[in-house]
């Protein structure tokens, strides 16, 4: 939902044998157990300084109007102002509407995407969206993002491509008789002063060469429209079907190539309702703009999402990523490993803010090593990041291992960093022993137990770095770093060549996210089948909700909260203790609601 500036080709494709196949995953929202609430402002952050605050409870499933019987997401935006609804600097905001995402949940790589969305009249100020960010751990643009559909756009937008695909010429459209989409990705070519972030977006088309919103003067809000995405290895196309006609929303589809090949990586899906915003005319956080004048209170409902086959394409992962186990490499030549990252090919070694700079020291093992010098900038910092979350919970009780030669008098912190952007960290003071490391100037082991190095909040399960080296002291040094790797992560059927999918333990993981509002899920691991109880307490220990009380199958298994208690009535915001018993195991960990 961010609209940039790039220039590029669009090249014909040729569709003629393409079909679209079975249908491979729906949600005809029915419940949201594969949807995560989000809570917070419409900071630059998330979308062109929006006026809005998204809160849960402007999130529901709700009969769709007029159709008996059939449910759809239901996001309700509302002139609303009050305690907490303010925005990234603490400033009073008066909008609140609602935002959803499957980010860890539900992970889609090519195929057909297809919705059915109705928007509210959105007059001045309304910018509903349904779109896909890549699951990538890297920033925007680079992760990229298809926008499936999206409304508000500004009136000089409107008038550049109203020539085409139902347009009259005549520069008068509204926001509510058109529609585009749009696809942003990260190029050198649109690295320019104006567009500071690199941000390609075919959208851009000043010459009206190949753009080609939607016009319907009989308006397109207040009825349904379905919308589509054609996506495989080598194109992505755009559609949109009206009264069972389909409209393509470009010439051509977009071809993917080297420069846009965030677009062969998992993307996951995002709906909301926001207000203002630069896309739009309306006024928007950090500039000016007209006032807004959409009709509150503005409802938009998301019949459905499903995903079909095309041309033999279409992958549909559900929940976070598939675990690893076993030994898991950062950075290792002589290690045996289980599976692990390769540096430049699916992980990045990143210096931070030029904090140091290429050191001479030599491997400690094998070939490569890495050697840094500090740059007296008065802090350093660097780290290990997989492109793509990877799931290291089964290390819960294992250790995370680094050969590291550094002076005895520097100071420092090793930690991980999850795709939430939690962090955690433990400490190494000067002249001391600390995790089996010995201070002697020469190459020494740390073994860093998981249970100390993941803190509270750290979701193991959607790790982005996951190894961090930081000081804070401004000490300079030389340093190296080698042979980096988890440790402890069970065991590997030797049979299927892959993790076993049966759990060696029993184990309560942490509930992600945390803290939370409303919403959060707790996973735990069950190694046979038995009578389960999961029940949430309060910090007196009185019975808050019981979640699971019956008998279960081995295997991983999560469950939601929706910070409500037994009766279905919201709790207050504090801590919470949730506790899992099965068989003779019994463990019990807190978590945060915040309110």
């Amino acid at each position: 939902m961010k609209n940039k500036l790039v220039i590029f080709l669009i090249v014909s494709m040729n569709l003629g044998h393409a079909q679209i196949g079975d249908v491979i995953w729906e949600d005809n929202f029915d419940n949201l157990d594969n949807w995560m609430k989000i809570t917070g402002n419409g900071s630059w952050g998330w979308g062109n300084g929006e006026l809005e605050f998204y809160q849960e409870e402007n999130v529901e499933i709700a009969e769709v109007p007029d159709e008996p019987g059939n449910n759809a997401l239901h996001i309700t935006a509302m002139e609303e102002s009050g305690p907490g609804i303010v925005d990234q600097w603490g400033n009073p905001l008066n909008f609140t509407s609602g935002k959803v995402t499957t980010k860890a949940k539900i992970a889609i790589k090519y195929g057909v995407i297809e919705t059915r969305v109705r928007v509210p009249n959105l007059d001045l100020g309304g910018w509903p969206a349904v779109w896909l960010l890549g699951t990538s751990n890297l920033n925007w643009p680079h992760c990229g993002e298809l926008d499936m559909m999206e409304m508000g756009s500004s009136q000089a937008f409107r008038d550049l491509h109203d020539e085409h695909n139902g347009g009259n010429g005549s520069n008068n459209s509204t926001v509510n008789q058109i529609v585009g989409a749009n696809a942003i990705f990260y190029a050198d070519e649109a690295l320019v002063p104006e567009n500071p972030s690199g941000a390609a977006s075919i959208s851009w088309d000043p010459d009206d060469d190949y753009c080609r919103p939607y016009y319907n003067y009989d308006n397109l809000n207040d009825r349904f429209l379905t919308y589509r995405i054609y996506w495989d290895p080598d194109s992505i196309r755009f559609t949109v079907i009206d009264n069972e006609v389909e409209y393509d929303f470009y010439t051509d589809p977009l071809p993917i190539d080297s420069v846009s090949a965030e677009f062969q990586q998992p993307f996951y899906l995002i709906a909301n309702l926001a207000i203002g915003g630069a896309f739009t005319d309306a006024e928007y956080l950090g500039g000016s703009g007209l006032p807004i004048s959409m009709p509150f209170l503005a409802h938009m409902y998301v019949d459905y999402i499903k995903v079909m086959e095309w041309n033999g394409q279409g992958e549909v992962h559900i929940g976070p990523p598939t675990f690893q186990g076993g030994t898991f490499g950062l950075f290792t030549d002589t290690t045996p490993i289980d599976n692990g990252l390769v540096a430049s090919d699916d992980a990045e070694i990143y210096v931070w803010e030029g904090t140091l700079s290429e050191g001479s020291i030599p491997p400690y093992e094998g070939e490569n090593g890495i050697s840094w010098q500090t740059t007296g900038l008065g802090w350093f910092g660097a780290g290990i990041m997989s492109m793509q979350p990877v799931n290291l919970f089964n290390f819960e009780e294992g250790h995370l291992k680094f050969m590291i030669k550094i002076p005895a008098n520097i100071s420092f912190q090793i930690g991980i960093i999850d795709a939430w952007g939690n962090q955690s960290y433990v400490d190494f003071p000067a002249n001391q022993t600390k995790y089996g490391l010995v201070r002697d100037s020469n190459w020494g082991q740390a073994s860093i137990p998981v249970s100390d190095i993941r803190g509270e909040f750290i979701d193991l399960r959607m790790l982005s770095y996951e190894f961090v080296i930081l000081e804070v002291n401004g000490a300079g040094c030389e340093f190296a770093l080698d042979d980096i790797y988890w440790d402890g992560g069970g065991v590997v059927s030797v049979i299927e060549g892959e993790f076993s999918n049966t759990p060696i333990k029993y184990s309560l993981n942490n509930n992600y996210p945390n803290p939370f509002n409303p919403l959060t899920t707790i996973g735990y691991d069950l190694p046979k089948d038995g009578f389960v109880n999961v029940t949430i307490y309060d910090v007196m220990g009185k019975p808050v909700k019981y979640l699971v009380n019956s008998r279960q199958n081995s295997g991983f298994k999560s469950i939601q909260w929706d910070a409500t208690n037994n009766s279905g009535q919201p709790v207050s915001a504090g801590v919470y203790l949730y506790q899992i018993r099965a068989g003779e195991y019994m463990q019990t960990k807190k978590m945060v609601l915040l309110k």
